[in-house]
């Protein structure tokens, strides 16, 4: 059995007082034979040295990245760092952090020596990853998915690309015991007894748009062809887009995706964010978008957000035997909230803080199983998501 317990701190310009914080939490924990931890922050405290220095001061590794909102139980807010440390007897952690990733690399071979470091340590196969990638802007989502399939196949994979407060998100950061890095993905393998289970929550039916299509071509996360006609000029026919480029009021065009085509759709539709388009008039989007899939576009709200983030809530509360909840919101649904960036946050904090320890930290990107059973897994990227892991 998995138990758990999270720390947080404030203190974002002295390192020693953030330790001060974390100690004291610490003390009434008691740390079992193994020990990982998970730890998220405003970029902030690497500036410091605030993050580095509480890392270290740890007595177990630390994996995560930065992000630009967070809970625990309790507490909520931006300008945080959070701590979640998972701790057992009979499961086993092992941690990791992966060479330099880019765009156009093998990203499952520059993995393979980090991943076979780590479950080489381990007394079993791993039952569950928890994967922090970097955000990285030619690389797809799928492709940290597709990396793990490789490496680990039908293990489920479960985690957040890291993410920032900046318009292009260039301060995002991956983290690994002290280390930190806009290029290399951390993970934790996780053996023993461990029985993960996954909730995911995207946006409702109530808010699709009379827009629908098939893509009819498609390289990765270049969506070239809808129905037939060049993304571009799809997009300028439904008023979108004007002399090629999107709107100026849109940010992110949301996809709701059935991959009817793939060989292992398993019913569960996912969401993908179309960013811009480039100059072939291609749709660059955040994760690929499969030919002769059939998408919706949606026009998501706030109240959309809160609606369907209190549905995941509900589900958790039926959930039982709950030692541990790690939760990860698309960044998107955060800005949705516009000026109450953290309605969702405190919703999630006032709801769940009562209960078991929980974490939640906002996410470039969100990796979930739709599905998950002894026979079959389904790993996905997904867009606009809330997702949720139950230890």
């Amino acid at each position: 059995m998995v138990k758990s317990a999270t720390m947080y701190s404030y203190e974002l310009d002295s390192p020693e007082a953030a330790i001060q914080d974390i100690k004291t939490q610490l003390k009434g924990v008691q740390l079992l034979k193994n020990s990982v931890g998970i730890l998220m922050c405003d970029p902030e405290f690497i500036e410091t040295g605030v993050y580095a220095a509480v890392s270290e001061s740890l007595p177990f590794p630390v994996v995560g990245t930065t992000t630009m909102t967070q809970a625990v139980n309790g507490q909520a807010g931006m300008f945080m760092l959070t701590v979640m440390v998972l701790t057992s007897d009979d499961a086993f952690f092992e941690t990791g952090y992966t060479e330099e990733l880019s765009g156009g690399c093998d990203i499952a071979a520059l993995s393979k020596a980090a991943y076979q470091g780590a479950a080489a340590k381990l007394p079993e196969k791993a039952k569950l990853i928890f994967a922090f990638p970097p955000l990285i802007p030619d690389v797809a989502g799928d492709q940290y998915v597709d990396a793990f399939e490789a490496l680990c196949p039908g293990t489920p994979v479960f985690g957040t690309l890291a993410v920032d407060d900046s318009i292009t998100f260039s301060h995002s950061f991956t983290f690994h015991s002290g280390e930190s890095s806009k290029t290399r993905m951390g993970f934790i393998l996780a053996a023993g007894n461990i029985s993960p289970r996954f909730l995911i929550a995207t946006m409702s039916d109530d808010n699709k748009l009379p827009y629908t299509g098939e893509i009819t071509r498609s390289e990765g996360p270049f969506l070239k062809e809808i129905n037939n006609v060049l993304t571009k000029n799809y997009f300028e026919s439904i008023g979108f887009a004007k002399d090629g480029k999107l709107d100026e009021g849109l940010q992110f065009v949301p996809f709701l995706i059935d991959f009817k085509k793939r060989a292992d759709y398993d019913g569960v539709p996912v969401v993908r964010a179309l960013i811009h388009l480039d100059e072939n008039g291609y749709g660059i989007c955040r994760g690929y978008m499969y030919e002769n899939s059939i998408f919706t576009i949606t026009n998501p709200s706030k109240e959309d957000v809160l609606k369907t983030s209190l549905e995941l809530m509900d589900k958790l509360d039926a959930a039982e035997e709950r030692q541990a909840t790690i939760i990860f919101s698309c960044v998107v649904r955060r800005m949705l909230c516009t000026t109450e960036p953290l309605a969702e946050a405190r919703m999630i904090s006032d709801k769940l803080s009562p209960g078991s320890p929980f974490m939640l930290a906002y996410a470039g990107g969100e990796i979930c199983p739709t599905s998950s059973t002894a026979a079959q897994v389904t790993n996905r990227f997904h867009n606009y998501s809330i997702i949720a892991c139950v230890l």
